[in-house]
């Protein structure tokens, strides 16, 4: 499994209420179906498998507009941190 952090952002003239988060998006279907549902920060982390995932995104404004968008993660093999050279998880 490798962890992976997102950030979101929006902007509105009247600011933003809150993000909801996706993380196993139906790229066929396009329905949208949140596990986080008020993120007011707009961060998140997330374990994934290897393997192409679809995260979407919804950004809520304090109007109610929303926003969503998509997008599509490829993870492959093992990742290396700058701060464990020689360690790979």
């Amino acid at each position: 499994m490798h962890q992976i952090e997102f950030q979101a952002r929006g902007n509105s003239a009247v600011g933003i209420e809150f993000y909801a988060w996706d993380f196993a998006y139906n790229q066929i279907e396009q329905v949208f179906k949140p596990r986080i549902i008020r993120d007011t920060v707009g961060q998140q982390t997330e374990l994934f498998a290897i393997g192409t995932h679809y995260i979407a995104v919804k950004v809520i404004d304090n109007d109610g507009l929303e926003n969503v968008e998509v997008m599509k993660l490829v993870v492959n093999g093992d990742v290396c941190c700058e701060a464990q050279k020689y360690r790979c998880f």
